[in-house]
């Protein structure tokens, strides 16, 4: 058992926010322009506007969102009137966030649309059509889209060089991405891609492609003319700790709301690797490969440079103990290293923060709890630590929820994880 630890002091299993779906993108699926695009690896629009009421926040000041995703933070607070940057590293969810911002006339849609469908009708050869797991071959038993469907969406995207406004050919090729998504053989569940039960009955083709392009289309139309926005973000493409370095864009933010990576060894670059494919942002294996060394040591894909720091405090001791310990029941070798690079990660991170930072800012990190040897890791209680050695003032860490955890046979007895959110401040109160 865990000796007694000041952080778990600051725990707040009673935390205002909790149970109140905060942490969980569903709802977003009818909200103007979240609605484009589904990123199931987010949190809820409502959480940002919780977070900019509580922290008093003006509309003078600056929010930052490091690990800005599919852009929930960046976009509610342009919805709202606030100024905002995020930093992304993965380049399809780079231009997902940026392009749910997008402003463009309704009239001139329409008209492209016409001649969008005419060459949707046409079609083309996709490149994608026998790579990889991309479409059906002899050896293969799966594949993640019908030739019917990417020749489609290789038509309409084609149409789209021609295209001189920026904005519209922007929110047009995240229409086409979108309805090819939804008539994918697979769909997101979690840290990988999961055939759809019957798969193969759904038959996906042209026409299911066509109908879900004009639905993404019309709910473009509709949210740009009755949810304009008339205070742009700022999207950095880009490893946030080299932005967070170099980057002159970034100074004196008063709001950091954000979630890095769970320690969950789930890779983000593989699970969005048909977006990244289909948009063109990646051309090869190889190219997807690179993209990994870009991203937080959050997982084991990659062949990481090993990490130096260890100092985390007296609960990642106790937690890595444990786990060296009982390495039998890890089910991959590298996870303690991958556990330590990690938190290297997030202090460096927070450090680099911490030089941004106005004196009255204050960072709110979403983060959830993982599983290794049986143990659950408590990654917020942790992050707490770190934070305290970088610098910051540790307010709180409110428990969000408890989310139900599925059966391994490497930590058989942990049936659920704790998700919440660090509370943090540039100056003690």
């Amino acid at each position: 058992m865990f000796l007694k630890n000041i952080m778990q002091e600051k725990l707040n299993d009673n935390f205002v926010l909790k149970n109140r779906g905060y942490s969980n993108y569903e709802d977003t699926t009818e909200l103007p322009r979240h609605r484009w695009y589904y990123y199931k690896e987010g949190f809820s629009p409502n959480l940002v506007e919780k977070v900019i009421e509580e922290s008093g926040i003006t509309k003078n000041e600056l929010i930052l969102d490091p690990f800005n995703g599919s852009g929930t933070t960046t976009l509610t607070a342009s919805l709202l009137g606030y100024k905002s940057v995020g930093i992304e590293v993965n380049p399809f969810t780079t231009f997902l966030s940026d392009t749910k911002t997008k402003n463009a006339d309704i009239s001139q849609l329409n008209r492209l649309e016409t001649k969008l469908l005419k060459s949707i009708e046409k079609g083309k050869t996709s490149p994608l059509t026998g790579f990889s797991t991309f479409t059906e071959k002899d050896d293969d038993e799966k594949w993640l889209f019908n030739n019917s469907v990417l020749n489609s969406f290789e038509g309409g995207w084609n149409f789209t060089n021609s295209i001189s406004s920026y904005n519209n050919r922007r929110l047009i090729r995240l229409a086409l991405i979108s309805a090819a998504m939804k008539n994918c053989n697979a769909t997101k569940d979690g840290k990988c891609l999961r055939y759809r039960e019957s798969w193969k009955t759904y038959n996906y083709d042209k026409e299911t492609f066509i109908e879900s392009l004009l639905l993404t289309l019309s709910n473009i139309r509709t949210d740009i003319k009755e949810n304009p926005i008339f205070v742009k973000s700022k999207i950095l493409k880009g490893d946030c700790r080299k932005i967070l370095k170099k980057s002159t864009e970034i100074s004196d933010f008063n709001l950091c709301l954000t979630s890095p990576p769970y320690l969950n060894t789930f890779d983000y670059t593989d699970i969005y690797r048909p977006e990244l494919f289909l948009g063109k942002f990646i051309q090869s294996s190889q190219e997807l490969y690179n993209l990994r060394f870009k991203t937080v040591r959050s997982h084991i894909q990659v062949r990481w440079e090993n990490p130096i720091q260890s100092d985390f405090g007296l609960l990642y001791q106790q937690t890595m103990k444990h786990i060296i310990e009982n390495k039998v029941n890890l089910m991959h070798r590298q996870i303690p290293v991958m556990i330590q690079a990690y938190f290297e990660d997030i202090l460096y991170i927070l450090k680099l923060l911490k030089v941004k930072a106005a004196k009255n800012a204050q960072i709110w990190f979403i983060v959830s709890n993982s599983a290794y040897a049986d143990l659950e890791v408590p990654v917020d209680l942790i992050i707490g630590d770190i934070a305290t050695k970088a610098g910051w003032y540790l307010n709180e860490i409110g428990v969000l929820r408890y989310v139900k955890k599925r059966k391994t046979i490497h930590s058989p007895n942990i049936t659920e994880l704790r998700e919440s959110v660090v509370i943090l401040s540039n100056s003690k109160f």
